[in-house]
């Protein structure tokens, strides 16, 4: 038998196995469907006997409706403060089933994973089916490629399909609960989980029943674990003729991904929240993922209540802070590069330094200049004291951008004509141009996102920038969260495209200063 036959015949067993492990019992249930407490009671007396008989009875009419049920007891003693020894008995009813991954299918509880799962696995079935059949290379490599992707679907369908389970279930549960549905889809509903978990058998008692069950994922789901990456190692075998180089990239693209899913999170939860309606915003159980209803006048409304006065004024300040501590720290960084001077040294050691004060501990002291030239409370005042904390950080980037450039560019157009202030506006600024733009976007952002300074200064509400003035949707006893994150959105837009005209240049910005000459 040939690599490839032997291949294909571990895909075909991998498929097998993937099937037994689908009969099962995934997933194991408990519910308490009775419980009574027995105070004063001793194990074997008679009042022990009589509420052990009814405790009995109450599990036989359970089982006589169709609902496997058992007893079980824990008794509870101690020593009361007279030093009688006291005992407590406490009974309860409950039953424990088990289902198999072909009853999840067959419950109409939206496990949509489970089944995308078994529809990547017959497609994987079919493409290995092909490989038997001799085809051209090209068809060949694409059927060959096309399975290693089906394969790889499949081995994060199965942890994916866990999570989808356990989230679809728990939702259900809490939806049948809250009792928040119309009452047609509230009965279809319940319907839907007597079926599923009791087969038919709660009936009415299927509220009560609900609010004492609890669900656990067997350990033996994760079987699927080993079929998928039989079908993994497999596919690349067939596919690139070696596994460890392949594997290794994929596992350094899954890494990317899960990164990069858990970084944008938090702004997918902005989105979505931001168009929900206040009842949902406030539901502490998350049922739902997506906003049932989209309310997209959440961002009306929080426009009409001075949300783009607010980013109007954001963008002032942020755009005014970068103007001027660019233009100051250009002939500052370039002095710093170029230059020799007496307290050259002293100079670049009092600029770092002064990135140890916080605005926090400056606020006084900032508080008592801006009256004293009468800025407080004004726009132009916040845009100074930003393009000020900003300034230092700003000469540090820049003056490593200018130290990479080779210092004969300027002497060459010093010897044809220019001068000092037009070697650096006409050759040194344009060679310079991604490290300008990488200092230009961080001041942005900071002067963008300052916060503690603004709070103090600005007590005229439509001079508030969007960082303050977003405040205005939580209060001591309520927050619209609805309308927080619809003006949290709308604070990331200009950042977001600020980004998207400048990123070009941002990659090299960063590098700019690494090497020297």
């Amino acid at each position: 038998m040939t690599g490839s036959k032997r291949i294909i015949l571990l895909l075909f067993t991998a498929f097998l196995l993937t099937l037994a492990v689908l009969f099962l019992p995934l997933l194991r249930f408990k519910t308490a469907l009775y419980t009574k407490r027995s105070p004063n009671t001793f194990v074997g007396d008679e009042k022990y006997i009589a509420v052990r008989a009814e405790v009995d009875q109450e599990a036989a009419a359970y089982i006589a409706r169709g609902i496997p049920a058992s007893v079980t007891e824990q008794v509870t003693e101690r020593v009361n403060s007279k030093g009688v020894k006291t005992s407590m008995v406490a009974f309860s009813i409950l039953t424990e089933e088990s289902r198999s991954g072909w009853q999840l299918l067959r419950a109409g509880l939206s496990f949509s994973t489970l089944l995308c799962l078994l529809l990547v696995l017959s497609c994987l079935l079919f493409l290995t089916g092909l490989w038997s059949v001799k085809a051209p290379s090209r068809s060949g490599s694409t059927i060959q490629t096309a399975s290693v992707v089906l394969a790889l679907a499949f081995f994060f369908l199965v942890p994916v399909t866990a999570l989808n389970v356990n989230i679809s279930l728990s939702r259900k549960v809490a939806l049948a609960l809250s009792q928040n549905l119309p009452e047609p889809e509230m009965q279809h509903l319940f319907s839907r989980l007597d079926t599923f978990l009791y087969d038919g058998a709660a009936g009415e008692n299927i509220q009560i029943m609900l609010g004492t069950f609890s669900y656990t994922l067997s350990p033996l789901y994760y079987l699927l674990l080993c079929p998928a990456f039989i079908f993994l190692i497999s596919t690349l075998q067939l596919r690139c003729g070696r596994i460890l180089q392949p594997l290794l990239r994929i596992l350094l693209y899954t890494a990317v991904l899960l990164f990069s899913l858990f970084i944008l999170y938090p702004f997918f939860v902005m989105f979505i929240t931001a168009f929900r309606s206040n009842a949902e915003t406030t539901d502490m159980y998350f049922l739902h993922i997506l906003p049932t209803k989209w309310i997209w006048s959440n961002l009306q409304d929080t426009l009409n209540r001075g949300v783009l006065r607010y980013l109007a004024n954001s963008l002032l300040i942020a755009g005014g802070a970068t103007l001027v501590a660019m233009f100051c720290g250009i002939p500052a960084a370039y002095a710093m590069a170029r230059m020799e001077f007496k307290g050259k040294r002293a100079y670049l050691g009092f600029v770092i330094m002064s990135q140890m004060f916080s605005p926090v501990v400056l606020l006084v002291g900032i508080s008592r200049l801006m009256n004293t030239i009468h800025l407080n409370d004004s726009l132009i005042g916040l845009m100074l004291i930003n393009a000020a904390f900003n300034q230092a950080f700003a000469i540090w980037l820049l003056r490593g951008t200018f130290v990479s450039i080779s210092s004969e560019m300027e002497q060459a157009a010093c010897i044809d004509g220019c001068t000092t202030l037009g070697a650096l506006l006409q050759i040194l600024i344009p060679i310079a141009a991604p490290g300008i733009v990488t200092t230009l976007i961080f001041v942005f952002i900071n002067s963008w996102n300052e916060y503690t300074i603004s709070t103090v200064l600005i007590s005229t509400q439509t001079n508030r920038p969007i960082t303050v003035g977003i405040t205005q949707f939580s209060s001591f006893n309520m927050i619209e969260w609805q309308y927080l994150f619809a003006a949290a959105l709308l604070a990331t837009i200009p950042v977001v495209i600020l980004f998207m005209l400048i990123e070009k240049h941002l990659a090299a910005g960063l590098t700019a200063g690494g090497v020297k000459g």
